[in-house]
Parts: structure tokens; C-alpha cells; sequence
């Protein structure tokens, strides 16, 4: 009779085994599930955009018509704004520079833009313009 009782205890210690088991996995399970879908704050984003324009430049040669984004880092997003006249200038007259030819090859309109944030840093003597994204663009020759 002392082996049955001991059998049937140790079937007792093997159910209980495997319940514990069972809550363990079904808290493991519960407690991945809860770090993966907990919302974390986005991040902000580090880059700020400032509307230009439009422009509608009228050359011999060319009319463009154009507005434009300034891309700058997130800390310094106030300074476009500030500088707004003198951006406006400076981008006038390289909008008004443009050479047709360059402007019509394949990377174009990267050349303009990269022209465009180049001219915008060094007449400003700043790094804070990170880039210039033509936003709306159409150009017509004048074929002379």
C-alpha cells in the first residue's frame, strides 16, 4: 500500500510540475507580449522644413516658376524664418543663374538644388542650411 501511495504522489508531484510550468510560460508569454506592444513616445524627428516662395524667374532664355523647401536640423528651424528676405535673395539670383544645359541633363535638378544650398551656406558664411528641395518646378525654355 506504501507504493501506491508513493505512486500515486509522485503523480501528484508530476501534475503539479507541469501546472506550474504552464503558469510560468503563459506569464513569459504575457510579459513579452506586454514590453513589445507598450507605446513608446516617437522619436521627433531632427530636420525641420521651411516654405519658400513661390518664384517666377523671367530671363532672356528661360521662366521658371518654383517654390522651395529649406531643410535644416530641428534645433535651428527658427532660422530660415529669420533670414527670409536675404534667402529670398540669394535664391533669386541663383534661380535667375541657372544654365539651361546643366538644368536639362540627367542629375539637373539635383545640380539646382545642391546650387541652391551651397549659395544659401557660404552667402550666409553658416552650415545651417542642410539642404534646398525644389517643391513644385516647371521651367520653359525660350528657344532663341
Amino acid at each position: 500500500m506504501s507504493s501506491a501511495i508513493s505512486k500515486a504522489s509522485s503523480q501528484d508531484n508530476f501534475v503539479a510540475y507541469i501546472a506550474a510550468a504552464v503558469v510560468l510560460s503563459l506569464v513569459a508569454i504575457f510579459v513579452f507580449t506586454w514590453s513589445q506592444t507598450r507605446t513608446v513616445e516617437p522619436a521627433r524627428p531632427q530636420i525641420s522644413y521651411t516654405k519658400f516662395g513661390p518664384y517666377q524667374i523671367e530671363t532672356q532664355n528661360f521662366s521658371i516658376a518654383t517654390t522651395l523647401a529649406v531643410q535644416t536640423s530641428s534645433s535651428d528651424s527658427r532660422w530660415p524664418t529669420s533670414n527670409k528676405e536675404v534667402l529670398n535673395a540669394i535664391f533669386r539670383k541663383v534661380l535667375a543663374g541657372t544654365d539651361m544645359k546643366t538644368l536639362r541633363s540627367a542629375n539637373g535638378l539635383q545640380s539646382l538644388q545642391d546650387a541652391l544650398t551651397e549659395a544659401s551656406n557660404n552667402a550666409m558664411h553658416t552650415n545651417f542650411v542642410q539642404a534646398v528641395w525644389l517643391t513644385d518646378f516647371v521651367v520653359q525654355a525660350r528657344d532663341t
